[in-house]
């Protein structure tokens, strides 16, 4: 009986080192959300966490698969409509992404930059490509210092940034943003080593052309990112605006998480709510006081409540270790 056990434990170890060690690649096809006719391709690792702090990385929300568009960065494969397949990866010299940025590391000096973004106006045509349903939540600003030729700095966040008008204030923090460190490797190829989570304070967009003052589209500033987490306390609540659906990721059901957004000059009430019926709202005022609700309770999945004009209001959420909530009004 022994010995029919160790057979079994080596045949198990047999059949695992080959799903490892071969060089077998997964590809998945998606098709564009995004008036693009075409679908994408992107070579995956069998790995399940490829790199240090890729499983901090989420992937349980439609739209907002963070790995997913780090690998098409790094490797995808756009495939038209006609069937023609282009390498639209860093890791092809050749490709969009890697001219895009030796035109801008080393081009005229009228459009040098460091940074190439998903909401730049003039490439937009091209950086949607790297986008399918599963990503089309997500924004990202690829950061690549001038003195560190071999170190690109990826940072995407799900937060709508907005198109024209900033939904996060200009200088408050964003969160949260996931920091992904780029580095060619011996073999000269890029991958990914390393995320991190914190926040980076919204800024507009500093496109090569025009930079900010004639055409102004909301970013983020990767030189201001932090790594840290936020929204432990009503003291570092998360931003948060009107009309915005977001995801809290707390450590376990009973740890809270703070967010904070101000009114306009609007009186309608407001509503905040989760469809999860063991997920649960609190909201407060600028005292940290719970508000009169007219809708709803609080300490439930749905609080709503008549607001003041140009105030502050805190969230509380708690009751489960991911959830997505809406501020409606």
């Amino acid at each position: 009986m022994k010995a029919v056990k160790r057979l079994s434990v080596l045949f198990i170890l047999a059949i695992f080192s080959l799903v490892i060690f071969l060089p077998n690649k997964v590809y998945g096809a998606w098709h564009y959300a995004l008036n693009v006719s075409g679908s994408i391709e992107i070579p995956m690792s069998v790995e399940v966490f490829p790199w240090v702090g890729a499983d901090k990385l989420p992937n349980d929300v439609m739209g907002q698969d963070h790995q997913e568009l780090i690998n098409a960065i790094l490797n995808g494969t756009y495939k038209d409509s006609s069937g023609n397949v282009t390498n639209i990866g860093l890791n092809n010299p050749d490709s969009y992404i890697s001219s895009e940025i030796e035109s801008r590391t080393n081009g005229n000096f009228l459009y040098r930059s460091d940074v190439l973004g998903s909401m730049d106006y003039w490439e937009r045509s091209d950086i949607s490509k790297f986008f399918n349903t599963s990503t089309t939540g997500l924004s990202f600003v690829l950061y690549f210092p001038e003195d560190q030729p071999d170190v690109y700095y990826l940072y995407t966040t799900s937060i709508e940034l907005g198109d024209s008008d900033p939904n996060i204030p200009i200088g408050e923090k964003i969160y949260p943003v996931y920091q992904t460190t780029l580095v060619k490797n011996e073999d000269g190829e890029w991958e990914a080593v390393k995320t991190v989570t914190g926040h980076a304070e919204s800024a507009y967009y500093q496109n090569p052309v025009t930079g900010s003052w004639l055409l102004k589209y909301p970013s983020l500033d990767p030189n201001s990112f932090v790594e840290e987490d936020l929204g432990l306390t009503s003291d570092n609540a998360i931003y948060n605006f009107i009309g915005e659906t977001t995801t809290a990721y707390n450590q376990d059901v009973v740890t809270s998480k703070y967010y904070k957004f101000t009114t306009g000059s609007s009186t309608s009430n407001i509503t905040v709510s989760t469809e999860n019926s063991s997920h649960c709202i609190k909201v407060y005022n600028s005292s940290m006081k719970e508000v009169s609700t007219n809708g709803g309770k609080q300490g439930t999945n749905s609080v709503r409540f008549k607001p003041s004009r140009n105030t502050t209001y805190y969230i509380e959420v708690y009751g489960g270790t991911s959830i997505t909530f809406t501020i409606a009004q």
